[in-house]
């Protein structure tokens, strides 16, 4: 039951097809619709002609065969890719049908004209626009030919129904009915729940409603995330405040303390003292910065540095005689580099940055730095060098870091 159930609606034929291949799909459908019950209609001719007509002829049969070629045609469609062949074979089968009915069953009056509108709305749905217009041109031409046969020859007659008037009048009325069935089947289904394009859109729709949900989901969950970022941030930027002040209590007693000491001394200190009293109060200074920077960083809203005009040479002044990692390196520095218009606290933070990482990763005791600038007036920009190496090798570590002036 299932493998009949499977031949019958060309389940084999569909899932050859691609499931996003809308169009495709929805023709075979049609197909298939159109293949059985314009087979049925078929059946139904015939039944009609053979009761109520007398000695009705081959005619009957004729109608009867298209009803075995559209069913033969479908049992027989196996490749997805052969479909539109299939589609022809159907659709012309069908037009040279209702053509030649006519020269016995009336000409431009018979009744089959009536399935003209059938043929036109089924070539357009499965064999597309240019060749629904081809057959258009068919149907107008078929028109004109039985009209100008009609009246000027002897071609076309009543023959079939005997010229009896009640039997034109019912096949009228058969074929009317047999033509709306066709249409109102395909009507029908193109607005049930079964139309594949009505099932994709529906499917879209509800695929777009449940990512559109999650979304929602996830806004929400991004939103309780800000908000506590956003409280963690407050408390770490109180955190980072109290250590701030916490921490700079203790240094400004050193630098006091280092103060008191040179002055109860009056520079009686011996050279080297001195030097190390220099490096301690230097060190204190530049951490003061670090923790100011630290602060400025750390708060919620962070305001745009102030461009000021820097003197790279105070800048780097800052950095020299002093120990980074354990090691009091020698500088080597360019005679007058330029005054430059820049963020001064951003400038030193990166300064520091290449500085104590070039030498943290330097294996040799003893590391010589030469700082040098290039100057491009053309491009408003400098780029400040440093290259660090070791006094007891030959290798050397090139570090450029480039700001706009």
């Amino acid at each position: 039951m299932n493998k009949i159930t499977r031949v019958l609606s060309g389940q084999a034929v569909l899932q050859q097809m691609p499931e996003d291949d809308v169009i495709a799909r929805q023709r075979f459908i049609l197909y298939r619709i159109f293949s059985f019950t314009g087979a049925l209609v078929c059946i139904g001719i015939f039944s009609q002609m053979m009761i109520t007509i007398p000695d009705p002829g081959p005619l009957p049969f004729l109608i009867l065969l298209q009803g075995i070629i559209m069913t033969t045609n479908f049992f027989m469609t196996k490749n997805a890719e052969k479909l539109q062949r299939h589609y022809r074979i159907m659709m012309v089968a069908a037009f040279c049908l209702v053509h030649c009915v006519a020269y016995t069953c009336g000409g431009i009056m018979t009744g089959g004209s009536l399935f003209w509108a059938v043929i036109i709305l089924y070539a357009y749905m499965l064999l597309g626009k240019k060749s629904g217009q081809y057959f258009t041109i068919g149907v107008v031409a078929h028109f004109v030919y039985m009209f100008i046969i009609s009246r000027f020859t002897n071609l076309t007659s009543f023959a079939m129904f005997k010229n009896d008037e009640g039997l034109i009048s019912q096949d009228f009325l058969t074929n009317g009915i047999l033509s709306a069935f066709l249409i109102s089947v395909l009507a029908a289904y193109m607005q049930s729940g079964k139309n594949v394009v009505i099932q994709s859109i529906t499917k879209s729709r509800d695929t777009l409603a449940k990512k559109n949900s999650e979304l929602k989901n996830k806004n929400k969950l991004l939103n309780a995330y800000s908000h506590g970022l956003e409280k963690t941030n407050k408390e770490l930027e109180k955190f980072v405040s109290i250590a701030s002040h916490d921490l700079k209590s203790p240094l400004r007693a050193v630098a006091w303390l280092t103060a008191m000491i040179e002055e109860d001394m009056e520079g009686k200190l011996p050279a080297d003292v001195q030097t190390n009293f220099n490096i301690i109060k230097q060190r204190v200074s530049r951490m003061e910065q670090l923790l100011n920077g630290l602060l400025e960083y750390t708060k919620s809203e962070k305001p745009e540095s102030e461009i000021t005009e820097v003197d790279l040479n105070d800048i780097v002044e800052d950095f020299i005689a002093i120990e980074h990692n354990g090691k009091t390196p020698s500088f080597m520095i360019q005679a007058g580099m330029p005054k430059v218009r820049m963020e001064e606290l951003k400038l030193r933070r990166v300064l520091s940055n290449i500085i104590d990482n070039a030498i943290r990763f330097n294996d040799k005791d003893h590391v010589a730095i030469m700082i040098s600038t290039e100057v491009n007036d053309a491009k408003r920009s400098f780029t400040l060098k440093i290259m660090v190496r070791g006094l007891k090798s030959n290798t050397m570590k090139r570090f450029s870091c480039f700001f706009r002036r």
